[in-house]
């Protein structure tokens, strides 16, 4: 596997913005319009109830670890069944 991610800033800065939003709903139910409202409520909740990792946490913890939609295929793309008939 190439470099760790150390953020969600850093996710977002590799796959843009519409991406990191899509992928953020995955972690949060707090996901705003803007990247900076998107990250200050991911990074300020907990994911876990006993509260050891927050959403941020959780999703780099995730891309790092390739658990990610991000993190498959470097994109949060659709993916193409190819049905036949």
């Amino acid at each position: 596997m190439r470099g760790k991610m150390k953020s969600v800033y850093g996710i977002y800065k590799k796959h843009g913005r519409d991406e990191f939003l899509e992928a953020a709903k995955c972690y949060s139910c707090h996901v705003q319009n803007s990247i900076e409202a998107t990250i200050s409520e991911m990074e300020s909740r907990w994911y876990d109830s006993s509260q050891t990792m927050t959403e941020a946490e959780k999703m780099v913890e995730d891309y790092n670890n390739g658990d990610c939609t991000l993190s498959q295929d470097g994109s949060y793309a659709t993916v193409d069944i190819g049905m036949t008939m």
